[in-house]
């Protein structure tokens, strides 16, 4: 007869079985993309404060990724968000200060660290310094931008840090619910909560005021300098144009009235018109020949050589005998009259004035303008220091220029212009290495192809700004001394009727009731308190009624598990134990009965033909035939350690000590004899008699540790009772073992 394996119940742990797959990275990268390129979009159309001045909101972006997003991905969305700035800034330095703020940021909120702290201990610790470095060893101009660029930088940060904390507050859980954070969660009590949200929206409002404010005053001060640099320019113009269009009348008038007199008279008439035109730093008169007939002031001629007594080589002279017209040279520096800039004006002689379309020139008059004078005429930018006053000839050289410029006398004005915007242009004055200053300025031409610069320095304007920075800066620190005191003072408001109360309700009730608050506390914190008393009181009650029906529940319970641990190890039909029963059971009894070198009794019991018996008179009167052997067994083997089991179908085994008196072996047979004696009755009215086999297996209990060896030999003894003619035992007992 082939046995069945015995089929051992395992509880398996799921959980271990299941691998659990890694979050997806996608979604982060997604996000780090997507908040890059809005900031791209936003730092592509930069605010402008004031000239060449603007405010970078698109960083906010990467500020936002650093409240989800690890490092290396806040850092991935910073270089998108700064991108368009090298574009507009003609520098990369904003993808080493803005790369870095991301990754400390990020760094930082990866540490338990609120966004605008680990920001503002950035700018402080590592944003400024490193701004200041790059400027001072980049930038020519480093003296006049260092402090403004380190106070825009700032506001600028803290506008936008405070700008995607106020967006993480309204989308934050729109964009929890898309994305899973890789940042741990922010634990605040409620102090720092309330200096948090105090401080975030203070300072958004009061930087993004004073930002609104400051270029409003920028746009007033930029109509103001536009308008003075206007007037200043017609201004100017009009002097320098008329203080030439004076001198050339006067030389026209002159020529005329010594074409008037008599050529022993020119002295007299030279000097008078002299005094009455200081601007010419010399006249002379030269005759057809070009030498020279006299001079003002007199002493000119005493003083030069006589190989200058002619000026026939001069274009003055030339121009205006050959040419009969008035004529005015380009500027030059005078020969033997200093080095200023000056401008020769000159007109033809005739010997009868009313005839000098047929007459020949006898001589010219010419007078050396001197250009220096501008500084005298130039009393509108002598009373303004905000303006600077640059003016070139037709080759664009410098006629006269600000002392506080530095430019050499007609030497090339050389600059370049900044196109900022649309609107604004700044110059920059090439200086030979100095310091390169930059100006905003308005260029004018005279009728004679002379310009006229009207400079304004920026550093002007940026001394302005600079001052409305620090008034922010000073604003934000009162600020946030203040809101550091109304957090506190706010907080413990808060605090203490809520401690009180919760104190009172984990403590107080009973018989005594509840004591009111005794601080000031809101009228909602009033109702709260009352609200909970009557819901501890309520609970109390609900507790009560609740131990009292989970104590009867758990009674219940135990009740229950013993009953279903019986059912468990019991046979449904029999109420014999059950084939797990006997595995667990066996494997005690075995090693109790090894250890003390003990022998058992394994017992493999069979109904003969029961098949027959099913099929003839029904499965029922086979399952009363089951239960009948079942009881006797129980009756019949009724010590502790004994173990009776049903195993399957009609097969049964007993398992027990074996004892050298053969008692267990009497009871086995004791055991087929009763069951072949009983007699079943059946409804048909035949009487039925059941036989058993039985194979019986002894051996010392150390034999083996496996019930499958102890059923294997006694299956075969049960084969061999059954060969034999059955109804009958089949004994097999091994050789003693000793204990090992």
């Amino acid at each position: 007869m082939a046995i069945a394996p015995i089929k051992i119940a395992l509880k398996l742990d799921n959980d271990h079985d299941i691998v659990k797959a890694k979050p997806s990275q996608t979604r982060p990268i997604l996000l780090a993309l997507a908040l890059g390129l809005v900031g791209a979009l936003l730092n592509s159309y930069p605010i402008e404060l004031a000239y060449s001045i603007f405010l970078v909101v698109g960083n906010l972006a990467f500020i936002i990724a650093a409240a989800y997003l690890r490092p290396a991905l806040t850092l991935l969305c910073a270089l998108l968000c700064v991108a368009p700035l090298l574009i507009i800034w003609g520098h990369p330095f904003g993808f080493l200060t803005f790369g870095c703020e991301a990754l400390f940021v990020s760094y930082l909120r990866g540490r338990g660290w609120y966004l605008p702290t680990a920001d503002f201990l950035y700018w402080l610790l590592i944003g400024m310094p490193l701004t200041a470095v790059l400027i001072k060893f980049t930038t020519t101009s480093a003296t006049e931008y260092l402090i403004f660029s380190l106070f825009k930088q700032s506001i600028n940060a803290i506008f936008y840090t405070a700008l995607a904390v106020i967006l993480i507050f309204v989308f934050g859980e729109k964009l929890s619910g898309w994305i899973k954070s890789q940042q741990p969660p922010l634990v605040k009590n409620l102090k720092q909560y309330l200096q948090y949200i105090l401080w975030v929206m203070s300072a958004f409002f009061v930087v993004g005021v004073c930002l609104f404010l400051s270029r409003s005053l920028t746009n007033i001060q930029e109509q103001q300098f536009k308008g003075k640099l206007d007037i200043s320019s017609q201004y100017v113009g009009r002097i320098i144009e008329k203080y030439v269009d004076e001198h050339k009348k006067a030389i026209a008038q002159v020529a005329y009235k010594l074409s008037a007199i008599e050529p022993s008279n020119y002295d007299d008439a030279l000097l008078e018109v002299h005094k009455i035109y200081p601007g010419f730093l010399t006249m002379l008169i030269a005759k057809q020949d070009g030498s020279l007939a006299t001079s003002s002031p007199s002493s000119l001629m005493a003083n030069l050589p006589k190989s200058s007594f002619s000026v026939a080589d001069r274009s003055y002279f030339s121009q205006a005998f050959f040419q009969q017209s008035l004529y005015v040279s380009s500027v030059f520096l005078g020969r033997g009259f200093g080095a200023d800039p000056i401008i020769a004006i000159s007109a033809p002689i005739y010997a009868n004035k009313n005839d000098s379309k047929n007459d020949k020139p006898i001589g010219i008059v010419e007078g050396s303008l001197n250009l220096n004078l501008f500084e005298q005429v130039n009393h509108y930018a002598a009373n303004d220091r905000e303006i600077d006053l640059v003016l070139t000839d037709e080759n664009d050289n410098v006629i006269y220029a600000e002392a506080s410029l530095a430019l050499a006398t007609l030497s090339k004005f050389n600059f370049s212009s900044d196109q900022v915007n649309a609107k604004h242009q700044l110059l920059t004055i090439d200086t030979y290495g100095a310091n390169k200053q930059r100006y905003l300025y308005r260029q004018s031409e005279l009728n004679n192809g002379w310009k006229i610069f009207v400079l304004i320095e920026h550093s002007q304007i940026l001394a302005l700004i600079e001052q409305q920075y620090l008034t922010i800066f000073i604003s934000l620190f009162v600020i946030f001394v203040l809101v550091i005191l109304l957090a506190n003072r706010f907080a413990s408001t808060l605090n203490r009727p809520l401690a009180f109360a919760l104190k009172e309700l984990a403590h107080g009730g009973g018989a005594s009731g509840y004591r009111a608050i005794p601080y000031v506390a809101p009228t909602e914190f009033l109702t709260l308190y009352d609200e909970l008393q009557q819901s501890k009181e309520y609970l109390l009650k609900q507790k009560s009624i609740l131990e009292e029906t989970v104590e009867k529940r758990t009674e219940e319970l135990n009740q229950a598990n013993t009953a279903l641990k019986k059912l468990a190890n019991k046979d449904s039909l029999t109420g014999l134990y059950n084939r797990r029963y006997l595995k667990n059971k066996f494997s005690e009894l075995q090693a109790i009965l090894a250890r003390n070198n003990a022998d058992m009794l394994v017992a493999m019991l069979d109904l003969d033909h029961f098949k027959k018996l099913n099929d003839k008179y029904g499965h029922l009167m086979g399952d009363h035939c089951l239960k009948y052997v079942a009881e006797v067994m129980k009756n019949k083997f009724l010590r502790r350690s004994d173990i009776v089991a049903r195993f399957g179908g009609e097969e049964f085994i007993i398992v027990a000590q074996h004892d050298e008196q053969g008692i267990m072996l009497e009871k086995l047979e004791e055991l087929r004899q009763e069951i072949a004696q009983h007699h079943f009755e059946h409804d048909s009215g035949d009487f039925i008699a059941v036989t058993i086999s039985i194979g019986v297996m002894m051996a010392n209990a150390a034999y083996s540790e496996k019930i499958t060896d102890w059923i294997t030999l006694a299956d075969e003894q049960l084969y061999q009772a059954k060969d034999n003619g059955r109804d009958q035992l089949s004994i097999n007992q091994l050789a003693h073992i000793a204990q090992k």
